[in-house]
């Protein structure tokens, strides 16, 4: 499911040319999804805060997939006019984990309809021995750190 439209793209900041964007919007939209367990897709309308980290994939994805080159030393010389650059190539680690800290970073406190987490990955139930009638604390960890939820029995 595509979380955001050219027109909409533009509109919240977006600076890519229509075909960029298009030729993008896929593999960025595919990466939140995986990320997100497909929940968004679920909602009855998609959060400004997706639409925001959608607009920031789509553009690192057509700024950094695939084989572009980033220029990682410059050396200029002035009396014998000579210059020199070198190159490196992301790997595909480097490329997935700077795309998940986009998501993180916009994605990490917000919820689905049912008020799930977007990023939740799982729980433990740390409250097994107490009361029946105290609510069911879970906690889950997120990539900058601990969340908790409060489940009323």
């Amino acid at each position: 499911m595509l979380y955001l439209t050219y027109d909409e793209y533009v509109e919240i900041g977006g600076t890519l040319d229509y075909t960029a964007f298009t030729r993008n919007i896929d593999r960025a939209c595919g990466f939140v999804d995986s990320q997100t367990f497909n929940r968004i897709k679920r909602m009855s309308a998609v959060p400004r805060m997706a639409k925001a980290c959608v607009r920031d994939l789509v553009e690192y994805v057509a700024n950094n997939f695939l084989n572009t080159k980033s220029v990682t030393s410059r050396s200029q010389s002035a009396g014998g006019v000579s210059e020199s650059e070198s190159y490196s190539v992301k790997s595909i680690d480097v490329l997935n984990s700077e795309m998940l800290d986009i998501v993180y970073s916009y994605l990490s406190s917000e919820l689905d309809d049912d008020g799930v987490p977007l990023m939740y990955r799982g729980a433990s139930n740390i409250s097994h021995n107490q009361d029946p009638k105290e609510p069911v604390i879970l906690r889950f960890h997120v990539k900058y750190g601990l969340n908790e939820i409060e489940i009323p029995r």
